[in-house]
Parts: C-alpha cells; sequence; structure tokens
C-alpha cells in the first residue's frame, strides 16, 4: 500500500473543503499532527478515523486503501450504504467480547461519546453520550471482581497503554547517575526498547527536570502519542486499560537501559501519575498544543 498516495488524497478533499488542518482536527475527533502525518505517508487512520474520514470528508475505505477517488457510481453507493449503516441501530451496549486475540473481557459503552449531526446532516462539534445517541434498552451493570493491587516496584520500569506513557522511577535515574536528558529508542528486530541517557538535549530527546532528585517525586512520566500506541500493539496489547511492567537492564558503558519486550507482563501496581513529572520539553510541547 502507498501511504502518500493516500495521504494526498486525504489532503486534496480537506482542501477541497477549505478545510484547516485544525477545521478537520475537531471534526474527526483527531490531533492536526496526526492528520499531518497521514497526508504526509508516514502513517495511515486507524479503524475509527477510517469511519470518521467517510462521514466528513466522504472517502471510503477502498478508497483510502487505493490512494484514489471512486467514480463507479454503483459501487460506491454500496460502499456509502454499508458506512452509513455503521450508525444507524445499536443494541449492544454492555457485556463479555472476545478480541482478536481469543482473549475474553468486559465491554461497556454506555459512557462513550459520539459525535452529532445538524438538521442537513453535517457533522456538529457537539458529542453527546453513547446512551442518549442510540438510546439503547438499560443493560444491568457487571459485577466484575477487582484484583488486588499489586506492590508497586521501584526496580521496574510501567509502561500504560491507557495513556501510552513510559513510566521511570527516580531510584531508576539514581543508579543511572542522574541523568538530565535521556532518548528512547526502539529495536524492532529484537523487540527492544532503550532509555539512553544523554549529556545534552538531542532531536527527538527528554529532558529530566532537575527538582526531581531533591523534591519528593517518583519518578518521571513520559506520554507516547503514537509511537507509545504502536510499541503496545508490538508488545500485544489490545486493551487500553492494560498495564505493563518490565526490569530493565543498565548497560553502563552505553548509559543506556535496555528493556526486553518479550520479558513484559501485565501489572496492576495501581499507579498514580500525579507523583511523576512530565518532561518539561514535552509539557511545553502539549500546553502549546492545547493553547492553540
Amino acid at each position: 500500500m502507498d501511504y502518500s498516495k493516500t495521504g494526498r488524497l486525504i489532503a486534496k478533499k480537506r482542501k477541497d473543503r477549505d478545510y484547516t488542518l485544525e477545521d478537520l482536527s475537531k471534526l474527526l475527533g483527531v490531533s492536526p499532527q496526526a492528520i499531518s502525518l497521514w497526508e504526509n505517508g508516514k502513517r495511515y487512520p486507524d479503524p475509527s478515523s477510517q469511519v470518521m474520514l467517510f462521514k466528513v470528508l466522504g472517502l471510503n475505505p477502498v478508497e483510502l486503501i487505493a490512494g484514489l477517488e471512486m467514480f463507479e457510481d454503483e459501487l460506491k453507493a454500496g460502499i456509502s450504504n454499508y458506512m452509513n449503516r455503521i450508525d444507524e441501530k445499536v443494541y449492544f451496549t454492555s457485556g463479555m467480547v472476545t478480541d482478536e486475540d481469543g482473549n475474553e473481557f468486559y465491554l461497556d459503552l454506555i459512557d462513550y461519546k459520539v459525535v452529532t449531526v445538524d438538521k442537513d446532516g453535517n457533522l456538529s462539534e457537539r458529542w453527546i453520550p453513547f446512551s442518549d445517541y442510540y438510546n439503547p434498552a438499560p443493560v444491568p451493570k457487571l459485577a466484575i471482581e477487582k484484583k488486588p493491587v499489586t506492590e508497586y516496584d521501584p526496580g521496574k520500569i510501567y509502561l500504560n497503554h491507557a495513556d501510552c506513557v513510559l513510566t521511570i522511577p527516580v531510584e531508576i535515574l539514581d543508579q543511572a547517575g542522574r541523568p538530565l536528558y535521556f532518548v528512547v529508542l526502539w529495536n524492532h528486530e529484537r523487540n527492544h526498547l532503550a532509555v539512553q541517557f544523554m549529556d545534552e538535549l538531542t532531536e527527538n530527546g527528554f529532558d529530566i527536570p532537575p527538582r526531581i532528585y531533591t523534591e519528593d517525586w517518583k519518578g518521571v512520566h513520559v506520554a507516547g502519542d503514537e509511537f507509545g500506541r504502536m510499541l503496545c500493539n508490538e508488545m500485544g496489547i489490545r486493551r487500553r486499560l492494560d498495564l505493563m511492567e518490565v526490569t530493565p537492564v543498565y548497560n553502563e558503558k552505553n548509559r543506556m537501559l535496555i528493556l526486553d519486550l518479550e520479558k513484559a507482563t501485565l501489572s496492576n501496581a495501581g499507579l498514580k501519575y500525579s507523583g511523576y513529572l512530565f518532561p518539561q520539553i514535552q509539557y511545553k510541547v502539549m500546553r502549546d498544543e492545547i493553547d492553540e
């Protein structure tokens, strides 16, 4: 598949409607950066984004795969009919489901939100609860037995799918000589993740606020964005709230923490991220995006 052709098609349809990246991001419910990655052929829209691209830009999944707009009216109408049926009626609201790996888990859609349309059928900026939009019959909540919280281990690094974060305890940073900068590296062939400490800030690097070593902080907390989602997918994490833990091996010569993701296991450590600092560089970028 040629992602660049798909990206050019998305960009063309966006510009045909005089949408800026920010305009389209609000309609799709994704960040402008994600759209930019699609349009530059560096990423491909996930299934939920494909549905929204159909609703907003009229691009169906076949057109996205081919990177070409369809002109066969009958075929295109058939695909459009199927896509429109996605939102017709939903009877399932909660219950046990099986994911693509055969794992069973409880799915509850009641708290999800969906975008509404105006009288002309155009998407609005108003999002309402799933239950208000579809008005399904109420389904009893499943009483889920919560697993006991396991002991937090400051000798491990935690990976969380909910926020796509990398969490490094301050104890590990102390053992590495209290570094102030690091980069995250990914070795696909070995399925290893590496945290390499640096003497200065480099491109795509993170800084560690010095006060983490003098004040009462538990560590550093890195938002992973699309890289984090890719990483979790590589580890086989499918559920949003799965928390993983792995014991790093410190390579003193290269000042590098090696994380063998084959050894990463599910965790129930109950982390509270209020005790961890964001890298200041990343925090500034996130604040700038919010302020825009």
